[in-house]
């Protein structure tokens, strides 16, 4: 599912193993009620990279696959 992004911020940060940036991505769920949220922190030691969805409705019928949003199986 292609999503449409609402907004981007890029942080300088220096957690003391060196500076870096963290980016963070937030694009509109599919219900237009909340977010997707993707965070990336590219300092050295810390790379992290985490997608979640902070929308009560959307948490229950997607899942996060990957760099996909999938419909969530209900025959789990």
């Amino acid at each position: 599912m292609e999503l449409k992004l609402k907004d981007e911020f890029t942080r300088d940060v220096d957690y003391g193993a060196g500076e870096g940036t963290e980016e963070e991505y937030i694009y509109y769920c599919p219900c237009g009620k909340g977010e997707i949220v993707e965070e990336h922190c590219n300092v050295p030691g810390f790379r992290n990279h985490d997608v979640y969805i902070r929308c009560d409705e959307c948490s229950k019928k997607w899942e996060i696959k990957g760099s996909s949003l999938e419909p969530l199986n209900k025959d789990k």
